[in-house]
């Protein structure tokens, strides 16, 4: 059985401080130039928490929440409560709203319950997690976890809720507006606990923070010397609920660029690459009708100046897993990166001469600036996320971005 309860958040006093000056996205998505803005923003910007410098950077976060907390700059709510979160944006000019709510989830094991994850985690990332958790003894940010509900039966509270003015409400740099909300009625509070009790909960983002929390949970039973069975604060984390049939939820793909060094010879990798895919030049302007061609799996190269589609051979294409025949990054990742490009596990779990990016113009641009060959993929299908997740399969690093991102700084937990 899920639990999930409401919690006493603490949120930003905007009588201090403007909301919209003190949000950002999740630390792992901001670069050092992004930080160094939102910095400039306010001296309570919410970066100053989730991403702290120095030689003691943990400890001075842990310090400066507290501090923000003394002074009223942050104010812990009275009641418990649930608090609906809706995004509104626009995409390829329509409108769209995702609606989810925040609550406290009683952590489990994966594989052991009912949460399910679908991506590889890295040590590095849990360790930071980890530490700044633990001195901060806070949950800055949400995990984002999706539940099937085709009834859309938690729509009538949302929309209860949302009857009033929310109680918070900022446009984010990517012109998401994010509003917020508070549910304190006793009977619909314990109507959400009940329906969500026997939901699944998939882990679209966060994988990390999720078992860097399990981590933590553990070594403060350990050092409070915890009966069994005893419910602390820190057996629970902040986590957004979101509708897997939501219309506002959108997967966008992350592309890759690939380093290439000297040593890189153009000729033989071509020669590879042939061994798996059928390698057609196409022009730039056909990139996205050769990707969204009904086949088993296009990806397009950008190499120098050149368009290439890469369409997998049948072969090849039936020795995949099932599961894995609609992930773009796996085969990617598997025939090219591997056996072509010659990159180890260890490299490409350290990430080693690769980059991330979300648009297809700046992989074009680095595949052009530098030594570097791009890779533009299909995102993956929401139900292929579920299918990996219930199977126990897990994705490349980065597979899904789910769009739009949550903000942190709306409302955090005290563990």
């Amino acid at each position: 059985m899920v639990t999930v309860r409401p919690f006493r958040g603490v949120r930003y006093n905007l009588e201090k401080a403007l909301l919209k000056h003190v949000v950002s996205p999740p630390y792992d998505v901001i670069s050092e130039s992004e930080r160094e803005s939102f910095k400039t923003k306010s001296p309570y910007n919410v970066v100053h928490l989730i991403l702290p410098e120095g030689k003691n950077k943990y400890d001075n976060a842990g310090k400066l929440y507290n501090q923000w907390k003394s002074e009223k700059v942050l104010v812990k709510d009275d009641v418990p409560s649930f608090y609906v979160y809706e995004q509104e944006y626009r995409y390829e000019g329509k409108k769209y709203v995702r609606t989810g709510f925040v609550g406290l989830m009683k952590l489990e094991e994966f594989g052991k319950g009912k949460v399910f994850p679908h991506e590889k985690t890295l040590a590095g990332p849990k360790k930071d997690r980890y530490e700044l958790m633990k001195a901060c003894k806070a949950n800055f940010s949400q995990i984002f976890g999706l539940y099937l509900d085709k009834e859309n039966e938690l729509e009538k509270a949302f929309a209860s809720a949302k009857k009033t003015m929310p109680a918070a409400s900022a446009v984010d740099d990517d012109g998401v507006k994010n509003s917020l909300w508070l549910i304190q009625d006793q009977d619909i509070v314990n109507k959400i606990s009940r329906f969500m009790s026997n939901k699944s909960i998939y882990i679209a983002d966060g994988h990390h923070r999720y078992e860097t929390s399990l981590n933590l949970r553990d070594y403060f039973r350990k050092l409070n010397k915890d009966a069994a069975g005893e419910l602390k604060p820190y057996d629970f984390v902040m986590m957004m609920f979101v509708n897997f049939y939501d219309e506002g939820l959108k997967i966008f793909p992350t592309h890759r660029v690939v380093d290439i060094d000297d040593k890189f010879d153009e000729k033989i990798f071509f020669e590879k690459l042939e061994n798996y895919f059928v390698v057609e030049e196409i022009e730039d302007t056909r990139y996205e009708e050769f990707l969204n061609k009904k086949e088993n799996c296009n990806i397009v190269m950008v190499y120098g100046s050149k368009y290439y589609g890469l369409s997998i051979k049948d072969d090849d294409y039936e020795k995949l897993h099932p599961v894995y025949r609609r992930v773009d990054t796996y085969i990617l990742q598997e025939l090219i990166l591997k056996d072509v490009m010659g990159f180890s596990e260890d490299k490409l779990l350290n990430k080693e001469g690769i980059s991330f990016m979300q648009s297809e113009e700046k992989v074009r641009e680095a595949a052009e600036k530098n030594k570097a060959v791009g890779f533009i993929l299909n995102g993956v299908p929401i139900d292929v996320v579920r299918e990996i997740s219930e199977n126990g399969y897990v994705m490349p690093q980065k597979s899904t971005y789910f769009y739009p991102k949550l903000q942190t700084g709306l409302v955090f937990n005290d563990i």
